[in-house]
């Protein structure tokens, strides 16, 4: 007889003498629950690693590689002479991760100091329901480090392109501003964004598992040392020096003359290449923020205003190119009133019979009004657009103008005489300094530039080589003349032509004029050959509404364009003495071949050779 209690047997076999039945069972099943555990976990294994490795490879890859989009820099912008006006440089813009920030107070005082940004403006952030929030955009590189050393969770940098201009305001309304995405908000960075700009980039990177960035993971790939992308860059025909004295003595004039704004455009007319455009003071946009959204805006391209006398020699140089005229043709000027149709002419000045010339330099309306009439309306019109009135230059830049000027069958009867002297039509200042070209440039209507290509200069023949000199001896009368009305805008030594004009300003709403207010201007052209700089200058400055003692464009416009002139002279002049005794020294010691009959400067390195 067996002893239950001290035996136990499983298929026949003793498993351990005198172990309970309960306790054999128990062994039983932690083995089976083992055995299953190992089993499971052997399949498991097995089925990471040889039946989809591929999808669990990328699963622990996308823990710690991610993809960090690059901003690219914008491409520079040079003057003529090779000067940086705008140029992206390196930043750092702060980031942080809300949810991965335990006291948020704490952290926001810590990065306050560092930012220079109050703790209230950081919390308000940090407490958005965001997973990822910007704290400061495009700060110093080393500031951004600085933020990084605190080693604060959920908070760190990245790197950004900055935008940054040298010349601080000078030129900004032209140049514009840049967007802290790094897109063209105004100007020439809005006008040729996709030029200066390229797309933004992704790359990969590495994260340690707090998602710090570790490194970037290039090698890996053999692609050498990475770039960020880079844009086009862009070389102006603005000269940046003239452009900061065309700024200057724009915005003294305005203070003195308690005007609401000041316009100044300067070319050479023989090539139409635009060296100055301005509207007095500019805005540094290198500052974060602005107080007026109005400094974006370029007055000089969007202004459209009644020309007054300025417009005259246009008429008078097509008048002669019909033949209708000719500069010593006595006209009778009515002692300073003419009724025409409905409506008198009057004159500031009244004369009695004066020749043609004389109806220019003295700026007669009523000596126009009778060679407008001659003209008449369908001619006037047709010269008025060969000129470039009424449609936009094409510079480049947004908002331009393209004036008003009406088809001849909408004129009234007095439409021809106030045309003829500038009154009635409204014209850009690109317009008149254009169109002014023309007259002193021997007949030739250039394209106005603004940005250098490989594209020739573009001219159109308007008038006769014979008519130009004819308005180019007036407009030096205008100046020298002791009836001249610009004599104010004389220049010793050097021969000065121009115009003055005054106008009484049109209602912003195109009804009527406003009482009291005037544009004030002068145009005008200096002959530089005689000082060895080979091309003649045009310059128009125009003076809106003054609050002065004058309202006339010889007394207020003409000195102003007198100073500008004297000082972009002597600038000129000195560059292309530095720039001859440059090659001379070359040429002494033997690296630069001497050329019979050469001045040592070629033509036109005043300008581009700085």
């Amino acid at each position: 007889m067996v002893n239950k209690d001290f035996a136990c047997r499983g298929r026949g076999k003793q498993i351990q003498k005198g172990l309970p039945k309960s306790r054999c069972r128990r062994m039983y099943l932690v083995c089976s629950i083992t055995l299953l555990w190992v089993g499971l976990i052997s399949y498991r294994l097995a089925s990471l690693q040889i039946t989809h490795p591929i999808i669990w490879k990328d699963r622990a890859l996308k823990q710690h590689l991610s993809t960090l989009v690059v901003h690219s820099e914008r491409g520079s912008i040079y003057d003529r002479n090779d000067r940086l006006l705008a140029v992206s440089v390196p930043s750092g813009s702060i980031y942080a991760r809300p949810h991965k920030i335990k006291d948020k107070e704490q952290v926001a005082d810590q990065l306050a100091e560092l930012l220079e940004i109050s703790s209230e403006d950081i919390l308000s952030k940090l407490e958005r329901p965001a997973p990822f929030v910007w704290l400061a955009r495009q700060i110093p590189t080393v500031t951004a480090k600085q933020v990084r050393s605190l080693k604060i969770p959920g908070v760190n940098y990245s790197h950004e392109a900055k935008r940054y201009y040298p010349f601080k305001e000078v030129a900004s309304t032209i140049i514009g501003r840049v967007g802290v995405d790094g897109n063209g908000l105004s100007g020439i960075e809005a006008a040729f964004d996709s030029r200066l700009h390229t797309p933004n980039v992704k790359r990969k990177v590495v994260r340690d598992a707090h998602g710090a960035l570790l490194e970037d993971v290039k090698n890996l790939h053999n692609i050498g040392v990475f770039q960020p992308p880079t844009g086009g860059s862009l070389r102006l025909t603005l000269d940046a020096e003239i452009q900061r004295v065309m700024e200057s003595e724009l915005e003294t004039a305005r203070v003195e003359y308690q005007a609401r704004n000041m316009i100044g455009i300067m070319v050479d007319p023989d090539n139409g290449e635009i060296l100055g455009l301005s509207h007095g003071k500019g805005v540094n946009f290198n500052r974060p923020s602005l107080s007026n959204a109005n400094a974006l805006k370029n007055p000089v391209v969007e202004a459209v205003f009644e020309p007054g006398s300025i417009l005259k020699p246009v008429v008078a140089a097509v008048a002669i190119e019909e033949g209708l005229v000719h500069a010593g043709e006595t006209i009778d000027c009515e002692k300073g009133r003419l009724r025409f149709g409905r409506h008198t002419i009057k004159d500031v000045h009244p004369l009695e019979r004066v020749s043609f010339r004389d109806v220019v330099v003295q700026s007669s309306n009523i000596g126009m009004t009778k060679v407008g009439a001659r003209l008449g309306a369908e001619r006037l019109h047709g010269a008025l657009k060969s000129f470039g009135f009424g449609e936009r230059t094409k510079i480049g830049l947004y908002g331009e103008s393209g004036g008003i000027l009406r088809a001849p069958s909408r004129w009234a009867e007095v439409d021809i005489a106030t045309h003829s002297f500038g009154q009635g039509v409204a014209v850009t200042p690109l317009q008149m300094v254009r169109a002014f070209s023309a007259l002193v440039n021997g007949g030739e209507l250039p394209d106005l530039r603004l940005i250098y290509d490989s594209k020739p200069s573009v001219k159109t023949r308007i008038l006769s080589r014979s008519t130009s000199e004819d308005v180019r001896s007036m407009l030096v009368d205008v100046v020298s003349s002791k009836h001249g009305t610009g004599k104010r805008a004389a220049i010793d030594g050097v021969v000065v032509g121009g115009k003055t004009g005054t106008a009484q300003r049109a209602r912003d709403d195109g009804r009527g004029y406003e009482p009291g207010s005037y544009v004030a201007s002068f145009i005008g052209f200096v002959d530089s050959k005689s000082l060895g700089l080979e091309r003649d200058l045009v310059l128009l400055v125009s003076v809106d509404r003054p609050d002065a003692h004058s309202i006339y464009g010889g007394t207020l416009a003409g000195p102003v364009f007198k100073r500008i002139m004297q000082r972009s002279i002597h600038l000129l002049q000195r560059r292309n003495d530095l720039l001859s005794r440059s090659k001379e020294r070359l040429q002494s010691v033997g690296q630069l071949p001497a050329r019979s009959g050469s001045r040592g400067v070629r033509k036109g390195a005043h300008y581009s050779d700085a």
